[in-house]
């Protein structure tokens, strides 16, 4: 028989940071801006590790997730955008899209505020910094302490690779985590697809995928990556009639389409950058 975590519901979550006042007035207006989403489920998750995979559709995913999603959760998040030496490059780039800009100098005030007052946000939301070197190891440590404590994650896995206009291709990568948690905790990770949208206020989540530990790490990447993209796009094309909005908009292709099918060159670029 399967084992699992024991008794989930019974951990206490891992000890969430003293929110500062700053971050509380921050939360403040986003729920102005954002006014409360509605969780619905295809089928109630489990007693069981779980990793939510949802469309970005540009800010409105990772700040709908972070205010209203309903489970005990932390969220990847990108460690440019954490990394106060290279924060405003990262706001600079990947916020502003300050390449296709006229005006350049100018672009540089946002993303100076931005990069300064980012990292606190995100640190302050619970989240877990993506590496993309031996770093990773860090990443890897501190979703499987999320697991154990009883939380599930958050990631927004969507490269620039256009898939449709309700989800880009997925970066696989995140699908390892399947092995490593059934090392560590006996538990089979599910993988449950999510597509979040603004007008309706709604977080939509479609039924799981199971990790097989015992297939192939690379069968099991493209299987699982496969059918949360396909499933992300159903649930996007049911949903109320809305208008999609894309991961990246049309302007960071003109400027950086090179990347598009080499999203590892751009945070190189963005952390090499003078």
């Amino acid at each position: 028989m399967e084992n699992t975590v024991k008794n989930r519901k019974d951990q206490p979550e891992t000890a969430p940071r003293k929110k500062t006042f700053f971050y509380r007035c921050v939360v403040v207006l986003a729920r102005i801006l954002f006014p409360r989403a509605k969780t619905v489920y295809a089928e109630p998750p489990g007693d069981h590790p779980s990793v939510f995979i949802s469309n970005h559709a540009g800010m409105r995913g990772p700040v709908l997730m972070t205010l209203y999603f309903d489970r005990p959760h932390k969220t990847w998040t990108i460690h440019s955008a954490l990394d106060r030496s290279i924060s405003v490059r990262f706001a600079y780039h990947d916020i502003f899209f300050g390449k296709s800009r006229r005006c350049k100098w100018f672009w540089l005030i946002p993303s100076w505020i931005v990069g300064h007052t980012l990292p606190q946000l995100l640190e302050e939301s619970d989240t877990i910094p993506v590496y993309h070197d031996r770093r990773i190891l860090k990443t890897l440590r501190g979703s499987l302490a999320a697991f154990k404590g009883g939380e599930d994650l958050v990631i927004f896995a969507e490269s620039p690779q256009r898939f449709s206009p309700y989800v880009n291709e997925l970066q696989p990568g995140f699908v390892d985590l399947g092995r490593s948690c059934y090392r560590e905790t006996g538990a089979r990770l599910h993988f449950y697809p999510v597509y979040v949208e603004k007008k309706h206020r709604l977080i939509s989540v479609g039924r799981p995928v199971v990790y097989n530990p015992e297939g192939q790490p690379g069968d099991e990447r493209m299987r699982i990556s496969a059918y949360l993209r396909d499933e992300i796009d159903r649930l996007g094309r049911n949903a109320p009639r809305h208008d999609p909005k894309p991961f990246l908009p049309p302007r960071w292709y003109a400027a950086y389409g090179e990347y598009e099918y080499d999203f590892s060159q751009y945070w190189k670029m963005i952390e090499e950058e003078s």
